[in-house]
């Protein structure tokens, strides 16, 4: 899980957005918590359930996690109007919660 969390934090530390990703190893209790932040993953059993905004929108193969992550918190800030430079390493990214 951390290592998921390390590669999403990465990939996003460009990203100049107040969003909250939520990245939980616990098939348990972990969708609740993912459900609370504006982008989370419930992993476990070599997928992830991906949420948006308190929504299940896909479930992934654990290999896809990251990569999916992204795209959607791209996506989001998209829908936020607001201008992606994810070379720009100063931005500092957005929260990445690891349970």
């Amino acid at each position: 899980v951390y290592t998921l969390a390390e590669q999403v934090q990465a990939g996003l530390a460009g990203l100049k957005v107040p969003l909250r990703v939520a990245v939980m190893g616990c098939v348990v209790n972990g969708p609740g918590e993912a459900r609370e932040a504006d982008l989370g993953v419930a992993s476990g059993n070599g997928k992830g359930q991906i949420f948006v905004r308190g929504e299940v929108i896909k479930t992934v193969p654990e290999s896809q996690i990251v990569e999916t992550l992204i795209e959607e918190a791209l996506r989001l800030a998209e829908e936020m109007g607001v201008e992606v430079d994810l070379d720009d390493d100063e931005a500092g990214g957005p929260e990445v919660v690891v349970r």
